[in-house]
């Protein structure tokens, strides 16, 4: 024992102390129905779009698809293809992501009704599938500010090559 005083001599006291839970423990439930109820207000991000590639589904009537390469933040090509052979391809390359994804949404009304013919709506509606193909440099949060410049375009039917896009 270790002896603990003021100036008496010969007295100690315990090491030993209470400790009460009963605060602890109202704090914890708390804390848990706080959280329960707070729970609801939080969403959950998602992008509702169809799988381009591997599904059981009957292949598309439309003949044409769109390849989207990013190959860094702010540059990325457009390449439409039929039959599996490329048509046009649109480069899009701009000091700021926010620039390069301004430019897309601009400029791919018009370039898909240039190549598909006629009007954005129509030429949208003949792309079967979109594959995007990100280099290992791109954040993730830039291809899905990519996707959603297609699906503002009524490009639902997205697809994610991870594996073909290189450094």
């Amino acid at each position: 024992m270790v002896s603990v005083g003021g100036g008496e001599k010969g007295r100690r006291r315990s090491l030993d102390a209470e400790v009460n839970l009963v605060p602890f423990i109202d704090l914890l439930s708390m804390c848990i129905c706080f959280l329960l109820m707070t729970a609801v207000w939080i969403q959950i991000g998602a992008l509702p779009v169809k799988q381009s590639h591997g599904t059981d589904a009957a292949p598309s009537a439309t003949p044409f698809d769109l390849d989207v390469k990013l190959s860094g933040p702010g540059a990325f090509s457009v390449t439409i293809k039929k039959g599996g052979r490329a048509v046009k391809t649109a480069t899009v390359k701009e000091p700021t992501v926010d620039a390069a994804l301004s430019r897309l949404d601009g400029t791919l009304g018009a370039f898909l009704a240039q190549v598909v013919g006629g009007t954005a709506e129509q030429a949208a509606a003949a792309i079967s599938s979109a594959m995007l193909t990100p280099s290992t440099n791109v954040p993730y949060g830039d291809m899905v500010a990519v996707m959603d410049v297609l699906r503002k375009h009524r490009i639902v039917n997205l697809g994610v090559n991870p594996n073909a896009g290189g450094a």
